[in-house]
């Protein structure tokens, strides 16, 4: 069983300490480092590799933001922070989650375990084939295994750096694609492209609230473009 190595950067110690604590009862992740600013995290990056990083956003000197557009290999990275209004910006450098402080210990598993996953997947990551003879499938290539997935089963697609998950009512894929490809290939059956790194299925449209639709545990961010709209339109 693979175990991953986590680092946190926030500049409160009572706020690493609970992040500390949450992590102690996960048994796929170890806490390999925490800094209390981007500087100490940036040298421990040059030397070192994590394969999550929880990051605050508001720090000194420079913003949790700032430091990872820098990284040139970044980790899973799941946002810690009590500023909501930066989910968007967030999501557009490829975050996984976004936590807002208080931070309940049920969220921060659900996180953890979204990151712990997409990490999984990534070790046997799938191939796309196309679409499938049918114009309700998509197939998938696993392994020696070549998987049929009927569109209508699919919530959405999370773009990761060079990657996509694709999120099913029971199951994930991670395929490497750009999401600009997957949108061609989603949008002529009813998918909205409604951020930069989500596509989402037009059929969860009327969970849409605010700046956000909200399914399944998770708050998919609705992108400027999409905002105000009265119909699918694309962003």
């Amino acid at each position: 069983m693979t175990k991953y190595k986590c680092l946190i950067v926030d500049d409160e110690p009572i706020a690493q300490r609970i992040l500390e604590n949450y992590l102690q009862g996960h048994e796929r992740v170890e806490l390999c480092y925490r800094a209390y600013n981007t500087l100490e995290a940036r040298q421990w990056c040059e030397a070192n590799t994590a394969d999550i990083l929880l990051l605050d956003i508001q720090m000194p000197e420079e913003t949790g933001l700032a430091f990872l557009r820098t990284l040139e290999n970044r980790p899973v990275t799941i946002l810690t922070t009590a500023h909501l209004e930066y989910a968007l910006e967030g999501f557009d450098l490829g975050v996984i989650d976004y936590l807002v402080k208080p931070i309940r210990r049920e969220r921060f598993d659900t996180a953890l375990n979204r990151a712990i996953e997409f990490l999984d997947l990534l070790r046997m990551q799938s191939t796309l084939l196309a679409s499938s003879t049918s114009p309700t499938m998509i197939e998938i290539q696993s392994g020696v295994k070549r998987i049929t997935l009927p569109l209508l089963g699919i919530s959405h697609v999370q773009g990761l750096k060079d990657y996509a998950i694709i999120h099913t009512s029971d199951r994930r894929h991670v395929v490497r694609m750009t999401m600009k490809s997957l949108e061609q290939l989603l949008a002529p059956h009813g998918f909205v492209r409604v951020h930069k790194s989500f596509i989402v299925a037009g059929d969860k449209l009327s969970l849409r609230h605010r700046n956000k639709i909200e399914f399944d545990g998770f708050q998919v961010p609705v992108g400027r473009k999409f905002r105000g709209s009265n119909g699918p339109e694309l962003c």
